[in-house]
Formats: structure tokens, sequence, C-alpha cells
């Protein structure tokens, strides 16, 4: 922590991080741990991506009124970018094991935003993402990065502080987007999240989500060692998967039914929401898990 913080701030503050220390115990022996709080648990990685559990998904969101499109990536096109962005020469550290993945969530969220000069950008839970300076660099749009991690307030193209309570007028941002970041929001703050965007994000503006962690049940994958040293609450009637090694404290994914309660219910009058599933992703590379995204756009 890089300021002193009252115990209110550091509260909110240990909702989001999702890296602290681990357990000096087996992975069995934290997985027992896990049941022992009361929650059904699965001691593998959740999978939402095989062909058979997409389709899964898919059948239920409709029930539900969630309907998804298509999306074809244009995979050249990302190429394209991965080589402007320039990935390898300026960002050689970052995600090296897994960087085909994070670059196509980059590359789709500044396609589907349409990025332009006249834009004010907000990349959130940005921590060291480097997606505000391609984006400012590739469009020229005003770009900034947000995170809980930074010092509260803004400074320069930094704002730090809660995401839930911004320190920015009504109807700052044109665009903002979560990349890999939603499902670490623990408790209520993924509700108080979209409320606060709600209120930041001027009318016409545009959120994207990727990737969005839809699964056939509310469940949540955790790391036990690291959930464990940090004492996670996690959301009541979740079923735990436990994935050794993950280095993660808590990713929620959501049921059809969880998102519409959590996200969407809550401010039904102030965004419209369109899914999307990405029907070949795979052929960017076997390494990507990348299968869903959606926009919220603000009414």
């Amino acid at each position: 922590m890089r300021n002193p913080e009252n115990s209110e701030t550091l509260e909110n503050k240990k909702q989001y991080l999702y890296q602290p220390g681990v357990v000096e115990k087996s992975f069995s022996e934290s997985l027992e741990d896990i049941k022992q709080l009361g929650y059904k648990v699965v001691a593998t990685a959740i999978d939402n991506a095989s062909p058979e559990i997409v389709a899964k998904i898919l059948k239920m969101a409709t029930v539900l009124g969630i309907e998804f499109q298509d999306f074809a990536i244009n995979i050249e096109e990302y190429n394209k970018y991965f080589e402007k962005a320039e990935y390898r020469t300026r960002y050689p550290n970052y995600y090296s094991g897994n960087l085909r993945e994070k670059s196509l969530e980059h590359y789709l969220c500044i396609s589907f935003l349409n990025l332009k000069a006249k834009d004010i950008f907000v990349d959130l839970a940005s921590e060291n993402s480097p997606i505000p300076e391609i984006y400012h660099r590739l469009t020229g749009a005003n770009t900034f990065s947000q995170d809980i991690m930074y010092s509260p307030g803004i400074k320069d193209n930094q704002i730090g502080g809660d995401a839930c309570s911004m320190p920015v007028p009504d109807g700052f941002a044109s665009k903002a987007a979560l990349t890999c970041s939603i499902e670490h929001f623990e408790g209520g703050a993924d509700t108080r999240l979209f409320i606060e965007l709600s209120r930041v994000i001027k009318p016409g503006g545009i959120v994207f989500v990727c990737p969005f962690y839809i699964f056939t049940e509310t469940a949540t994958q955790t790391d036990p060692k690291v959930s464990l040293a940090s004492q996670v609450n996690f959301d009541e009637g979740t079923t735990i998967y436990c994935a050794e090694g993950w280095g993660n404290r808590h990713a929620r994914f959501y049921s059809p039914q969880s998102f519409k309660e959590r996200i969407m219910n809550p401010v039904k009058d102030k965004f419209k929401f369109d899914f999307y599933y990405l029907i070949n992703a795979p052929e960017v590379d076997p390494s990507v898990y990348l299968r869903f995204a959606f926009t919220a756009t603000r009414l």
C-alpha cells in the first residue's frame, strides 16, 4: 500500500487484491479447508470454453432472454493490430506466456469501442496494462488507467482508488473497458461498479467487457492456497472450483440468471446490453480461452 489508509478504504482494497500471500499447506489440505467453510467444492478449474459447455450456456441464456450474437474475429486485422501495438518491442515483459490471449482482448476492445481521437477512454482495473498507451498512440483518444492500487485521486492520466466511487464528474468518459477484471470484483462490488459506470459514462458511451466469464451455474474459481491466506468471503451458494497453482484468489463466473440479477437489473434503465459469442477465437491461437464478450451502451 502506498499511502496510509483508513480502515474502510483498506477493507475496500481487500475486495480487489487477487494475488496476496499463500498459506503454507498443500493443495489437497487447502481444498479440505475450503470444504469446511460449507461450500460445494470442485477440484478443478472451470471450463466454459469447450463446445459442449458453450452450447449449454447459450441455451440457458436464450431461455432468460439473453441472446448471444455469433461474432467472427477478423484474424488478419488482429495480426495487423498486434504489429502496430508493438507488444514485443515496447512491452517485452507483459504477459509473455499469455500474450496472444491478452492482445486479442485488447484488439477486440479497441475494435468494438471504435475509439476515436475525440473519445475519453478509461481502462478499469488497469494495473500495469499497456492498453491506455497503445490506444492513445493508435487512435489519439484521451486515455486513462484506473486501479485501486494507484495513489488515490487523479494524477496525470491515472485514476486511483475504488472503481465503484471514482473521483471524476458525471459523464466523464465516452468509452471504458474491463479486460480480465470484472471477475475479480468481490462481494457486491461488481454490482456497485456498473451503478457507478452509469454515472461516469456519458449517454451514448460504451463499456466493453471481455472475457465475459459466463457458465452453466453460479461459480467462483480460486487457488485455495491464495484465497485462504486472505480469508476471501465467497458469494453465498456459489460452487467453488479450485485450480491448483492458478495464483489468484477470486474469479466469479456468472450463470445467465446471476448476471441478470447482479449486473443487468440494477442498471436496466441506464444501459443496453449486447452479448457476443466469439466463434473462431481458438483459430487465433490454441492458447486463447476467450469465448464471450459483452457491451453495455449508456442510454
